[in-house]
């Protein structure tokens, strides 16, 4: 019951920023602020992971933020706040996976409009949907 309302509560997350990152380009500062003490509140009541692991999975996130810094937003800074949260849901581990394979699916979507010639090297484009698509493919596995 407890993982159904992590992974509920993270596909929210990335459904609801998923569709801003897409149409605007931005993530939701309020609804990161939201999930974020909903995701704490919920590893406190339900005990699902320890503080390590929650941790773990937030500090990701600050790593993308270091990242995001270091690089002058080559990727955003609202994808590391958005790692962050997720972070504090999955720990580190689920958290590296869901940025793996929506970093992978990017690289493919993104590498056949580049082919197509619908892309350019220097467009910004979201990583938000494609972290939404990676959840939901990992919900199937």
């Amino acid at each position: 019951m407890q993982e159904k309302i992590i992974k509920s509560a993270v596909f929210l997350l990335l459904l609801v920023n998923g569709i801003l990152d897409w149409r605007k380009g931005e993530v939701s500062l309020l609804s990161l602020a939201l999930f974020g003490a909903v995701g704490i509140g919920l590893n406190v009541w339900l005990g699902y992971q320890s503080f390590l692991e929650a941790a773990g999975g937030a500090g990701l996130g600050v790593l993308l933020l270091l990242t995001a810094f270091l690089t002058r937003e080559a990727i955003g800074f609202g994808d590391g706040l958005l790692l962050l949260v997720t972070g504090i849901y999955l720990g580190f581990w689920e958290n590296l996976n869901l940025l793996f394979l929506g970093a992978v699916l990017s690289a493919v979507i993104l590498g056949a409009g580049m082919l197509a010639d619908k892309v350019k090297l220097k467009d910004r484009v979201p990583l938000v949907p494609f972290l939404l698509l990676g959840f939901i493919g990992r919900l199937f596995l």
